[in-house]
């Protein structure tokens, strides 16, 4: 046997990721994490109308989002073969209009489920069972027509709830990068929305849904000529103590800095 593999096996035995991989694998014996059998597609649909689709935040001041975006100033194709991560930023704001295109392309409505039974519309991303287990905040920094602060995202609505001033610089490993962004998106999960129908692999599903989210702002900042860098970061229980999350039930899974360019 290969020194490495060997090592790779020794290690693996104390490994949580490689326990968490076994214990989240769809077996056809395994029994349900919540109930006795898979459940039901009613079990699932009275469980998606006891659960919130979004955070309500009645308390907080809302701000409408215009809901005419800017249109984007390259194709996807560029986008894509363009796309890159930001190792700084200009200095300046980023516009309300690029902010609230950038959250409604990242985990915005899209069109009705009505006709398909199940209670919740579509999004812009694929998300398991149509359940939408996450949550958008925008820690705004230097963002026009927005006071510094945190902002909870509705994308039912097209809104932002106000949640007050914020300052979270310290929580991030590239604490110099968080300094110089505009914008800070964080993408907060709430598992049990998840997990509920798919037991220990709505985990799996929650992080890849959480990357097709970062993905598709990344690619709308970028038609809109602003840099952006995904980051993960940041020291967990700091930030989510911050944003007022329990850090079990809900947390932070991925965040993502926006700017303006800087000249090439």
């Amino acid at each position: 046997m290969h020194p490495v593999d060997a090592f790779l096996m020794e290690e693996s035995e104390e490994a949580v990721w490689e326990s968490f991989h076994e214990n989240s694998k769809t077996t056809r014996a395994t029994p349900h994490l919540y109930f006795d059998r898979h459940p039901s597609d009613s079990t699932v649909v009275a469980m998606m109308n006891r659960l919130r689709e979004v955070k309500p935040y009645r308390d907080r001041p809302r701000i409408v989002l215009p809901y005419e975006l800017p249109v984007s100033e390259i194709d996807l194709d560029e986008a894509l073969t363009g796309r890159e991560s930001a190792r700084g930023f200009s200095s300046g704001p980023v516009g309300l209009p690029d902010v609230s295109k950038i959250l409604h392309c990242a985990y915005g409505v899209t069109r009705s489920n009505a006709d398909g039974g199940y209670p919740r519309p579509f999004r812009t991303v694929p998300s398991g069972g149509a359940l939408y287990p996450l949550e958008l905040y925008l820690w705004a920094r230097e963002v026009s027509g927005l006071e510094r602060g945190l902002y909870h995202y509705d994308p039912t609505t097209h809104e932002l709830h106000e949640l007050g001033a914020f300052e979270a610089g310290g929580c991030f490993v590239q604490q110099e990068l968080v300094a110089a962004a505009s914008a800070v998106v964080l993408v907060s999960a709430v598992f049990y929305r998840s997990a509920f129908k798919y037991g220990e692999r709505g985990y799996r599903f929650v992080l890849i849904e959480a990357g097709h989210v970062v993905q598709n702002a990344v690619l709308a900042a970028s038609g809109r000529g602003l840099a952006a860098v995904p980051v993960g970061g940041y020291f967990d229980r700091e930030l989510d103590e911050l944003m007022g999350l329990d850090g079990l039930h809900e947390s932070v899974v991925y965040g993502l800095l926006l700017g303006p360019r800087e000249p090439r």
